[in-house]
């Protein structure tokens, strides 16, 4: 058996895909002393493909405690059958500890069997029942209009979803909303001074995301549990919207209508820029972060301003705003497709798992000291995430519906 086969048996035996004969295959295939499992797990395969991985974990050492495992080499077949003896890989406790750390850390699964138990081969096939998995979110939000009106961007079809007033509302793919000056409508400046201005909503669920492109152009990410408002069209001399939660936002260029973003407390003012807001209500700061451009921040009578490479943290209960250095990547892990926790606090990291995956969390213990660092991607299930909190030590952990409890 060349490894392409090998390993794509493997997958299918794990994703209860795999048919009786290729079971028994895969499982001859393994009895026999001459072939080990640990053969297909090389080097080349315990790399992400994209995206870091967990720090302080080295592959050479996880790859040698699997191949250290005797689980490979100790494999005895049923004499009167001649095939081996089998339980599901999730049935070993050992395997929970050393999966949890590839699945997370690394990004990709490794396989181990334990060859022990008299399972019959049928088993193998066989889906066993399976508690309710929590799913990742994804591109979910609603769009309240000037009237009232509320849709679901999310099960909306694509193209035209609104025409009400001077701006066009079209849906494009399974994640965007673009405005779009409606034909025959008159240009900004010549709009009446009388004349009301019409805002939209647009707002993620927990568990949701979603990306607008604005009246002038501007394109605006938003994150889970978070809203943006905004007018229909920017009429007089500058472009104003308000947040709520997190958005990261690349501003159009327009030097005669700067751009201003309200967040709670606190006043953004750019011209063209690429910039990063956090600003949850249940969050103790509100986190500017300045990836290209040039932002001002203002709380009351205090005023900063920022560099590309910076953040402004302002404390929800002072004035005072604090620029320091930033962790772009860190920062911006949400948008592309993943965590990152650099020796963070458990329940600032368990807030933002909650958010993502649309749990309530309840905590047991005392959590004040237990930090951790690392990356996970947002697409995988929030088991694998907790299970990993539990492998280090850090947590245990029970799941019961929709809600969590976190334990010492």
């Amino acid at each position: 058996m060349n490894q392409d086969r090998l390993e794509r048996l493997l997958q299918e035996y794990f994703d209860n895909t795999i048919s009786k004969a290729d079971a028994v295959e895969l499982l001859r295939y393994l009895n026999n002393p001459e072939n080990n499992i640990s053969d297909v797990i090389q080097e080349e395969m315990l790399r992400l493909q994209n995206g870091p991985v967990f720090g302080g974990l080295q592959k050479g050492d996880v790859l040698q405690r699997i191949k250290s495992d005797p689980r490979f080499i100790n494999q005895r077949a049923n004499p009167q059958t001649n095939q081996p003896k089998v339980i599901k890989f999730y049935q070993s406790s050992w395997f929970k500890s050393v999966a949890a750390i590839l699945f997370i850390c690394l990004g990709l699964g490794l396989y181990i069997i334990n060859i022990k138990n008299k399972t019959p081969v049928s088993a193998l096939v066989q889906k066993p029942a399976k508690q309710p998995v929590i799913l990742p979110g994804g591109n979910k939000a609603t769009l309240t209009l000037a009237n009232g009106q509320v849709i679901v961007l999310d099960t909306a079809n694509n193209g035209l979803i609104s025409n009400a007033g001077k701006e066009s509302v079209v849906k494009s793919g399974k994640s965007q909303i673009t405005y779009s000056s409606a034909k025959g409508s008159s240009s900004p400046a010549s709009a009446g001074k009388n004349t009301a201005i019409a805002y939209n909503i647009l707002s993620t669920p927990k568990g949701g995301v979603f990306k607008v492109v604005l009246p002038d152009g501007t394109r605006v990410w938003l994150n889970s549990a978070s809203s943006l408002k905004f007018p229909t069209e920017f009429t007089g001399n500058e472009r104003r919207v308000t947040l709520t939660g997190e958005a990261y936002f690349e501003a159009a260029k327009d030097k005669s209508k700067p751009f201003f973003v309200n967040a709670n407390d606190i006043e953004i003012r750019v011209l063209g820029t690429h910039f990063n807001i956090a600003a949850y209500n249940d969050d103790n700061n509100i986190t500017t972060t300045l990836l290209e451009g040039s932002v001002q921040v203002k709380k009351n009578n205090q005023l900063s301003f920022i560099k590309p490479g910076e953040q402004a943290i302002v404390d929800n209960n002072t004035d005072i705003i604090k620029v320091a250095p930033a962790n772009i990547e860190k920062v911006m892990a949400w948008k592309n497709g993943y965590f990152i926790f650099g020796d963070e606090d458990i329940k600032s990291i368990i807030k933002k798992i909650s958010r993502w995956y649309d749990v309530e969390v309840e905590y047991r213990g005392d959590f004040s000291n237990v930090r951790l660092g690392g990356t996970f991607y947002r697409s995988k299930s929030i088991t694998e995430l907790l299970s990993y909190m539990e492998d280090v030590g850090k947590i245990h952990y029970k799941i019961t519906g929709r809600r969590i409890l976190i334990m010492n």
